[in-house]
């Protein structure tokens, strides 16, 4: 009985934070370009919230595995972020809006790897949970509020985004708090010897190595995709289309990748969808017209939840248990933050001096050498 309460509270609450999530990112671009950014500046601006999450991440991952509070640090972030959204409604400029997204990633940065490290302790103990399953209802999430916001922005303004925002992740706060599960209390706590240790574990630091350079060119293509679509002749409720289309499709394979998992193992599951991206970016360079672009995203099904479910699996098989959210919060460190830093300033440059189609193809040249980095990563873990 408690399994099953549990189980239907995550499902919820993941559908809830990741509802928020789509208040926020595929909308940011379009909401700095209407406060008179330009690209370089939006490419300062994303890589600066980026740099800061690779310094914050892992500090609040070492807070809560030293602590073991990984509830009580859920609800500080979720609470703090859902009160500085309300900002980006009142500010303009290019230095309030990097002033204001730097305080909004110290404490929305960690919240993804955080409820995941949670959901994960909490599947250790009920083992009839599976983490693909619960995941799928954050792109389901993700999916209807992307479309319905578009909508919304088009009927209203862009600060409807944010509203959204705000009542999702309130929401998210009171489903947390009704989730009565504790963690076991006798775990054994961290020091900063067991950091030293995760540092000095090779496949770890390879596997963030791949992390990274992937990161590149997410971070660009989750930054400058409302750009390829507005120059293939798309709008602002096309991107909303975009990111509900994006996120559907990746209900099936979160909800068999366990089995895929199982059969071919994390880090063959993890090779092919970096495969499928470096394919997807190179043929979105290549894109004639929006209705093009959108057809094309449809391959996010394959490649974001299989490398999310196989990099995660094989993380937390590479690390103890008590290091479970410090790794994890360096995992996003390196990939939506270090890696973020770098594409995002990259993206932004290369935008100011070349077409969006030539940066779309060359992050199908990144994913090469994330590969590269993927197929070192199995030999040593033979």
């Amino acid at each position: 009985m408690e399994e099953k309460s549990l189980n239907i509270k995550l499902n919820i609450l993941y559908f809830i934070f990741y509802a928020a999530l789509a208040g926020y990112y595929p909308f940011l671009t379009v909401y700095m370009v209407e406060r008179g950014l330009s690209y370089t500046q939006i490419g300062i601006a994303y890589a600066a919230t980026a740099l800061i999450s690779v310094v914050v991440q892992p500090v609040w991952g070492y807070i809560t595995d030293k602590y073991s509070t990984k509830k009580k640090i859920l609800l500080i972030t979720m609470l703090t972020s859902s009160i500085i959204i309300n900002a980006f409604v009142f500010i303009s400029g290019f230095g309030m809006v990097i002033v204001a997204m730097v305080i909004l990633i110290i404490f929305q940065s960690p919240m993804g790897s955080i409820l995941d490290a949670y959901t994960y302790e909490i599947i250790e103990v009920h083992r009839g949970i599976q983490f693909g399953r619960i995941r799928l209802m954050g792109s389901a999430g993700y999916a209807v509020f992307s479309l319905l916001i578009g909508i919304l922005i088009k009927a209203t303004n862009i600060n409807s985004s944010f509203y959204t925002y705000f009542i999702m992740l309130i929401t998210g706060v009171f489903v947390t708090r009704s989730i009565t599960f504790k963690g076991n209390a006798k775990s054994q706590k961290l020091d900063f010897n067991d950091i030293r240790e995760l540092l000095r574990n090779k496949k770890f630091i390879v596997l963030l190595l791949s992390i990274c350079i992937m990161g590149i060119a997410l971070g660009v293509n989750g930054s400058y995709i409302s750009v390829l679509i507005e120059k293939t002749g798309g709008n602002v409720s096309n991107l909303g289309m975009l990111w509900f289309m994006l996120a559907m499709s990746e209900l099936p394979a979160f909800f068999f990748g366990g089995k895929l998992l199982k059969k071919y193992s994390e880090l063959n599951v993890f090779i092919f969808a970096i495969l499928v991206y470096s394919i997807r970016f190179f043929l979105g360079g290549s894109c004639t017209n929006y209705q093009q672009v959108m057809l094309l995203q449809l391959l996010q099904g394959i490649s974001f939840p299989l490398y999310l479910m196989a990099s995660l699996q094989y993380l937390n098989k590479i690390v103890p248990s008590k290091m479970r959210t410090s790794s994890m919060t360096l995992y996003a460190a390196f990939g939506g933050g270090l890696g973020g830093f770098i594409g995002n300033i990259m993206g932004g440059k290369l935008l100011d001096m070349v077409s969006v189609f030539f940066l779309f193809k060359f992050l199908s040249v990144i994913m090469v050498f994330a590969l590269l980095v993927v197929l070192l990563l199995k030999r040593i873990d033979r």
